[in-house]
Parts: structure tokens; C-alpha cells; sequence
């Protein structure tokens, strides 16, 4: 396993991101969205990642705006900057093989909507969130809506486009996002290959819990891993 370490220029700021490599070389197409909050990184979820890795399954981890090692303000961001952001991560990995989203809370909800841009084989959607239409101007911690089951959030609408494999991940205490929009994705996933719903003893903050939990972190490994290998060629 190799890393690399970069940046990119999205608008006026600039990304802090990691690529995480398997010893063939190949170019990642998997990237991380992390979620909302002031301690979401890149590095929170490289326990999934260099797993992926060592099955020649290589991916990009960054930091949006305002987060991390990235330039910009969480405050004065918005879901609009945030797929913008997502859009240009998404450049980065090669063209070879159709992309893999793995999204955490608010970018699981920023995966889902961009489905009809990226096209992925699969998503991999951890405690996933939705947000309404007409929130991406919306500033965080201020306008911003709160994530719920909305008929007519873009995530939900991205997802009845979405063709591939969905495997997400819940918590069952999860105190941030309410257990119906896990499904509202189940509900709208109308034309994807396949749904798998792993439900997790723990809140909201899974990447936090599942490191230290053995035998659950082994199945969500192999769960992980399925839908990845899984229709890679575009």
C-alpha cells in the first residue's frame, strides 16, 4: 500500500486530500465525502481505506472547505460549495473504471445527489443524511435545514437514477439523523442492482465505534469489499 498526498483548487479554496494506493499502481476510483461537523477529516476513515487497498481497490480521501488541512471557514460553507467540491475529488480518480462514492452523513446526502453526474457502480452510504431541495445556499449552522425523510431532498431524487450496488450502513442510536431516512433511500433505490442495510450498535459517529469492534468491523469489511469488486468496468 502507498499514499500520496495532495491538493486541488476548487473556487478560492484550496483541498488538503490523500490517495491511498494498492502495490499495483492502479488509479483510485473510490472517494470519501465526510460529513458535517468540525472534527471531520480525511484520515477518519483510512481504516476502511487502506483495507480497500490491500485488495488493489485504490481511493481518495480529502477535506472540503473549512475542514482539516483545507483552506476556507465551516461556518460560511454551504451544500452548494460542498458538491462543487465533491465534483472536483471526483476528477481526481481515473477514468478507467466507474467510481465508487463512499459518503458519510452529509456526504452520503451529497454522493446520492450527484449519482446522475458521476454515474458509480456503487455507493456506500454511512448513517446517511438528506437535506431538503433549495438548501444549498443555505450556511451551516444557520439557515441550514435539518437532515430528515424529505420527499423531495436531491439525495432521494438522485437515488431513483442510481443503477448500482447500495450498501449502507446505520446506526441504531444514531442521535443526528432520524431512522426514516434510512428509508427514504431504501424506498427511492427503485432501479439499483442491489440493497444491503447493515444496522450497527452504535450512534451517529460509526467511524469512531467500528474500528475498535473486531468482528462486526471484519463483516462491514466484507460487505465493503463485495460492492466494490463488484461491475467495475463502465
Amino acid at each position: 500500500m502507498n499514499t500520496e498526498e495532495l491538493t486541488f483548487v476548487v473556487g478560492e479554496h484550496r483541498l488538503a486530500a490523500t490517495k491511498v494506493l494498492g502495490d499495483d499502481g492502479r488509479a483510485p476510483s473510490v472517494v470519501h465525502l465526510h460529513g458535517l461537523g468540525p472534527t471531520a477529516d480525511r484520515h477518519g476513515v483510512r481504516y476502511l481505506l487502506d483495507e480497500l487497498a490491500e485488495h488493489g481497490h485504490g481511493s481518495l480521501t480529502f477535506e472540503f472547505s473549512g475542514n482539516g488541512d483545507s483552506t476556507g471557514v465551516l461556518e460560511e460553507s454551504t451544500l452548494g460549495i460542498r458538491l462543487a467540491e465533491s465534483r472536483a475529488a471526483a476528477a481526481q480518480l481515473g477514468s478507467d473504471e466507474a467510481p465508487v462514492v463512499i459518503g458519510t452523513s452529509m456526504g452520503a446526502h451529497l454522493g446520492a445527489a450527484l449519482v446522475p453526474e458521476l454515474r458509480p457502480r456503487a455507493l456506500v452510504l454511512f448513517v446517511p443524511a438528506a437535506y431538503p431541495a433549495g438548501s444549498d445556499d443555505d450556511r451551516f449552522y444557520d439557515t441550514l435545514a435539518k437532515p430528515g425523510n424529505h420527499p423531495d431532498s436531491p439525495a432521494f431524487a438522485g437515488i431513483r437514477e442510481f443503477d448500482g450496488d447500495l450498501l449502507i450502513i446505520a446506526g441504531t442510536h444514531d442521535q443526528v439523523v432520524p431512522p426514516d431516512v434510512v428509508d427514504g433511500y431504501v424506498a427511492n433505490a427503485v432501479r439499483a442492482r442491489s440493497v444491503d442495510v447493515v444496522e450497527l450498535d452504535c450512534d451517529h459517529f460509526v467511524h469512531r465505534w467500528l474500528p475498535a469492534q473486531d468482528t462486526v468491523l471484519n463483516d462491514v469489511h466484507k460487505a465493503i469489499l463485495q460492492v466494490v469488486s463488484a461491475h467495475i468496468s463502465r
